[in-house]
């Protein structure tokens, strides 16, 4: 199988389990490879679970709606990258494009230096725009997510990944796990107490 929007890949894995020593316990056949990719991809799907947040980039522009509680201030949300914002003044559904930096700021301030998701816009200083207070006013084009993975996500998917491979053997958690066709269940007691700690940092992040 492919790894679909994983948090880490093969490769990573393997480097990951050899710098600790551990290279031996990983299969080198095929079969162990699609296994480990399958409890990749679950580890990543848990992180956006427990967090209510997705970290890779949609591969495809989303468009999305918005009310505004204020003309000049509009909370969105994660897009990673922009590709146009429009507002609706008279409730047409006929919408007007505003230009960036002229007539609107992305926000936070410094997300794209921090490697962080776009979560509002505010009408420029000098713009003659407004964000219309009614429902639909803002148009919101883009691709959600984060415009990279962050470094601490990709080391808590692959040490959740490492603690379920390895308990298929028993070799750590609390029992074995199985995985089957349809996928892998990660329990509590699969979650390293590190990872948890970077799960429970970004569940709570404003």
């Amino acid at each position: 199988m492919t790894i679909t929007n994983g948090y880490a890949t093969l490769a990573e894995y393997k480097n990951w389990i050899a710098s600790r020593g551990q290279a031996g316990v990983v299969g080198t056949d095929a079969t162990d490879d699609t296994v480990i990719e399958s409890i990749v991809e679950m580890a990543s799907r848990y992180i956006d679970r427990m967090t209510n947040r997705k970290f890779y980039l949609s591969s495809a522009d989303e468009t999305r709606y918005y009310r505004s509680l204020s003309n000049s201030h509009v909370s969105i949300d994660g897009f990673g990258a922009l590709t146009s914002v429009s507002v609706d003044y008279d409730g047409t559904k006929n919408y007007t494009a505003l230009v960036a930096i002229t007539d609107y700021e992305t926000l936070p301030v410094n997300a794209a230096l921090d490697g962080l998701p776009f979560t509002g816009l505010e009408i420029g200083y000098y713009s003659s725009n407004y964000f219309p207070a009614f429902g639909r006013g803002i148009k919101v084009i883009g691709k959600i997510g984060f415009p990279a993975i962050p470094a601490d996500i990709k080391t808590a998917c692959l040490a959740i990944a490492q603690s379920v491979y390895g308990a298929r053997s028993g070799q750590s958690s609390q029992g074995k796990v199985t995985v089957t066709a349809a996928g892998v269940v990660i329990r509590p007691e699969d979650v390293p107490a590190m990872a948890q700690k970077i799960i429970d940092y970004w569940r709570w992040l404003s």
